[in-house]
């Protein structure tokens, strides 16, 4: 347990929809929030060196509390489209 007084950040509550997808000539998936309904399989345009870049969905998590999140909720970006 992080205590706030020793300068700990307790992580946002809430839930979210964490997507995992890949890119195209890119190794690693990334992870994001999104805001809109998608599948695996679906194709979504998604933030990528500070521009849109079609990706394709592996896995969708619904209902992620922001203490548990693949990755820290506030260097989640969000998904911008679905193709």
């Amino acid at each position: 347990m992080i205590h706030s007084m020793s300068g700990g950040v307790l992580s946002e509550y809430g839930a979210y929809t964490f997507v995992k997808v890949r890119f195209e000539g890119v190794g690693a998936p990334y992870w994001y929030i999104a805001d809109f309904e998608v599948v695996e399989g679906d194709r979504v345009i998604a933030p990528f060196n500070g521009a849109g870049k079609p990706a394709v969905v592996e896995r969708v998590e619904n209902n992620v509390s922001g203490q548990v999140a693949p990755v820290p909720i506030k260097r989640a970006k969000k998904l911008i489209s679905k193709l």
